[in-house]
């Protein structure tokens, strides 16, 4: 709860620099202000603190060690999007300039490439483990609360998968023209 109003904060104020503090002065939009790297930062640390999260449902509900190495590849790809996201935005932190940030591209292109794989991963982890739970479930009322949680993972890990696959898509397309963030303002 801490973080995302951390991450709110800071990126109202990153809002409040652009669109307010530098309204009319165009010449000025290549600066950065101190809250510009937070942003990746607070995004990287909470994607991972939901993404362990699931890794351990994962591990829990896991019917065979397939699924438990798939929670541990999930857990590990998460800690590497979270590392990253604050390596590279300590790094773009001691400069904030454009050209530092365009040197990163690759450090942030990690980022988003692990984070799209991981929530990937844990969308067709849970389908797999609830579709399994509920061909072998006898309950008809546990059989219908297993396929609304069914629904509900397919519902979500879509729009998650679909978000993440526009973002990557956008930033390893259109570099240094920020239109990655299109999918979070849809």
């Amino acid at each position: 709860m801490e973080a995302q109003l951390v991450q709110t904060a800071t990126t109202t104020h990153q809002a409040w620099y652009y669109g307010v503090e530098l309204w009319n002065s165009p010449e000025k939009l290549l600066t950065f202000p101190w809250s510009a790297p937070t942003v990746p930062i607070m995004a990287g640390v909470i994607a991972a603190i939901a993404q362990i999260f699931y890794a351990w449902r994962i591990w829990a509900l896991a019917p065979n060690w397939f699924f438990k190495g798939m929670a541990v590849l999930i857990l590990l790809l998460a800690l590497l999007q979270c590392f990253t996201s604050i390596v590279a935005s300590a790094i773009f932190a001691a400069f904030l300039t454009p050209v530092k940030l365009q040197s990163l591209h690759a450090e942030f292109e990690l980022w988003v490439s692990s984070s799209f794989v991981t929530d990937v991963l844990i969308a067709a982890c849970m389908l797999w483990i609830l579709y399994t739970a509920k061909s072998q479930t006898v309950w008809s009322k546990s059989n219908n609360i297993i396929g609304r949680l069914i629904g509900i993972a397919v519902g979500t890990g879509l729009a998650i998968a679909l978000c993440g696959a526009l973002t990557l898509a956008l930033f390893a397309t259109t570099v240094g023209a920020s239109f990655q963030y299109l999918p979070a303002c849809v």
